[in-house]
């Protein structure tokens, strides 16, 4: 067989020695819809890189910088990453830079959110709050359960899997800006980060779902039913004379995906069904059934997963026909055809599919500068411009969580290549730890004591039933919650507003409030209907205050506010009467701050109102960051509690003293609502 080099070589010499040659066809380009391109140059990557991962300090608001010249910067980096020390950009430093890593920036002094230096007992507990859908639920469970053996092994600590309430470790799945600050980046870049240990988000690992996980060698499909008894999928296998690399419906008339678990199905006649969308759902509130096709959400029909009515990005399903009436749903699990990024995230690919006029009937790389594979999702996509990444090898989630779990426990970067805690991402076939991670975590928590470690058994797993027609009762204990808030506010993942009014703390949420004593008597009240007590009011508040002088309660949605007296009520007005700028379309938190003032805030800023007056005092807007250092500049719920000050984003909180330092980072609720069972 000719090389394609030496193709190459054979093609130009007939077109020399001939004194013509037919012009190449021209490339041409295509731009995707949703397609995110990530156009830095070299020097502007290299300035990000340096300033996320600690080797150059971020600008602050007051101008203030400590001044590290980009040479030295960079000199650093090179030694933290085992490469030449130039102190250039060179090929080498471009070329790191652009792999896949840990999110924990490798100088420690850097972090956000210091920990302690270790836990101060050994047996940690963990708990998972959701799964991704890259994988079956048990191989989830396996590779966490996988990873801390692997600091348990070298070490006394134990690791403890809880299914409620608070653990050491809270482990998650989430895109983009998940809630703690640190914002993933989409596919590929930043992997995962973790916290050290101590309290509230201390200790926590949290992992990109936008990544494709798997067991570091390609897509990993557990089989259901079927007569393999759970065996993975082999790909290829031949199933009457074709052969197939991927799931398959062919032979079937429900359309359910199948595959063999041996080479040759008609030889061995050994099956199961691939995770299907129709076979079953995670999460959600359904015990794991499937989806219902065609299903009504929102007066709308659909005739497939959705994305609708969720922000962040995760595709579910009814399963019941109607969910406007049963409130019944389900997280789809991704096909192991299923694409990443573009605009169809978790499709599967449709072969064979229409572009520009031309049929494939594979993953192409057609119509892209960077050779990235792709696909429609549809039949025709000149039509209808839906499509994804095709699946990669994918990263190792056991390697990787392992990773993080050593972050967790104390553990800093590593800059020796081989070493489990080095910050670049590189798979390991026969994984085994570096004496220099083994050090490092017995620096901490000494040897372990006892006989030698045993090689890890599988995880138990309750063997399904091989019914006619399958059943999907989920075995696993499951935590995310309805597309619509219930009465629980325990279920509740943002709450609208949060505020102590007559010496309880409020919770608001869509037309309904919740109350917590401040001495924790009783614990929490409610739902009760906000329309009862606050007729005047619409559903969603964006923040409340109580003046402390007057007592009256002042209620804020969007550009207009409310003041309660007793039952009466005064407006709605303007905020622009109170001096607010009209480009503020709405404020997001308050604080008192005694003698008839109150913080505003709004975005990166905030104002000083006084109340008597109703005018915002001289000097104002102050950004947040200058005066409350270490919060969130979007925060959107801002309430002080307990002589507190708290700053909410997302699920988490960042509670700050007197002195305004903040000492402590945690989950609104676990750590303020009590949550247990959610």
């Amino acid at each position: 067989m000719m090389s394609s080099g030496a193709l190459g070589l054979f093609v130009l010499a007939v077109c020399m020695s001939a004194g013509w040659c037919v012009p190449l066809k021209k490339t041409v380009y295509v731009t995707f819809p949703g397609d995110v391109l990530k156009n830095m140059t070299d020097m502007e990557l290299a300035e990000s890189y340096l300033k996320r991962f600690g080797y150059m300090n971020v600008q602050q608001r007051s101008g203030f910088q400590t001044m590290v010249s980009t040479p030295k910067a960079l000199t650093r980096l090179q030694r933290q990453l085992g490469l030449e020390e130039t102190g250039r950009l060179d090929k080498a430093t471009i070329t790191a830079m652009k792999a896949p890593r840990c999110g924990v920036p490798d100088v420690s002094s850097y972090r956000t959110f210091a920990g302690d230096r270790k836990w101060d007992h050994t047996d940690i507990t963990y708990r998972v709050l959701n799964y991704s859908p890259d994988m079956e639920e048990s191989l989830i469970d396996d590779a966490f359960a996988r990873a801390f053996k692997v600091w348990s092994d070298v070490t006394p600590l134990t690791f403890t899997r809880l299914y409620d309430g608070i653990a050491d470790i809270m482990v998650s799945f989430g895109k983009g800006e998940h809630g703690d600050g640190s914002p993933f980046d989409g596919k590929d870049g930043l992997l995962a980060h973790a916290f050290g240990p101590g309290d509230g988000i201390q200790g926590d690992a949290h992992f990109d779902d936008d990544e494709n996980w798997t067991q570091g060698n390609g897509a990993v499909v557990k089989t259901l039913y079927g007569n393999a008894d759970g065996a993975l999928c082999h790909f290829p296998f031949l199933f009457e004379g074709k052969q197939y690399s991927t799931c398959t419906t062919e032979g079937r008339t429900d359309n359910l995906p199948w595959c063999a678990t041996t080479a040759d199905y008609g030889k061995d006649q050994k099956y199961g069904f691939c995770p299907s969308e129709l076979l079953y759902t995670f999460d959600g509130n359904s015990n794991g059934k499937g989806c219902v096709f065609p299903f009504v959400f929102l007066g709308k029909t659909y005739d497939s997963c959705t994305t609708e009515g969720r922000s962040d990005g995760y595709r579910w399903c009814s399963t019941t026909d109607n969910f406007d009436v049963d409130k019944k749903f389900g997280f789809c699990p991704n096909r192991d055809t299923a694409v990443t990024g573009g605009n169809s995230e978790g499709e599967p690919c449709q072969f064979p599919f229409v572009f520009q006029g031309k049929q494939y009937d594979a993953c192409t790389s057609e119509g892209r500068g960077d050779g990235k594979l792709w696909c429609a999702t549809t039949s025709d996509y000149d039509a209808d411009r839906k499509w994804g990444f095709c699946q990669d090898s994918g990263y190792s989630l056991f390697q990787v969580a392992a990773h993080e779990f050593g972050h967790a426990l104390g553990l800093d970067h590593s800059n020796i290549r081989d070493a489990l805690m080095y910050p670049i991402h590189m798979y390991m076939e026969n994984f085994s730890l570096n004496k220099d991670d083994v050090e490092g975590i017995q620096f901490l928590y000494g040897p372990k004591t006892g006989p030698d470690p045993t090689p890890p058994g599988p995880i138990p797993t309750k063997k399904e039933p091989e019914p006619d027609v399958p059943t999907t009762e989920s075995t696993i204990i499951t935590t995310t919650h309805p597309v619509d808030p219930s009465q629980n506010a325990c279920q509740i993942d943002k709450f609208d507003t949060i505020t102590e009014l007559k010496g309880e703390l409020h919770f608001f949420k869509d037309g309904q409030y919740w109350k917590l004593s401040s001495k924790n008597k009783g614990g929490l009240k409610g739902a009760f209907s906000m329309s009862e007590r606050w007729p005047a009011l619409p559903a969603v508040i964006d923040t409340a205050f109580e003046d402390s002088a007057t007592k009256n309660i002042y209620f804020f949605s969007g550009t207009k506010f409310w003041v309660y007296t007793g039952k009466s009520v005064l407006g709605p007005r303007s905020i622009e009467k109170l001096g607010l700028p009209s480009s503020v379309n709405k404020v997001e938190g308050s604080l008192q701050r005694g003698n008839g003032k109150v913080l505003l805030f709004s975005g990166e800023n905030f104002w000083r109102l006084d109340v008597k007056r109703q005018t915002i005092d001289k000097g104002y807007p102050q950004f947040t960051d200058v005066v409350f250092g270490g919060v969130p500049n979007d925060a959107h719920d801002v309430f002080r509690f307990k002589g507190h000050s708290y700053f909410c984003r997302e699920r988490f909180y960042w509670r700050m003293n007197s002195r305004k330092q903040v000492d402590r980072v945690g989950y609104v609720k676990y750590d303020i609502l009590q949550c247990r069972n959610s």
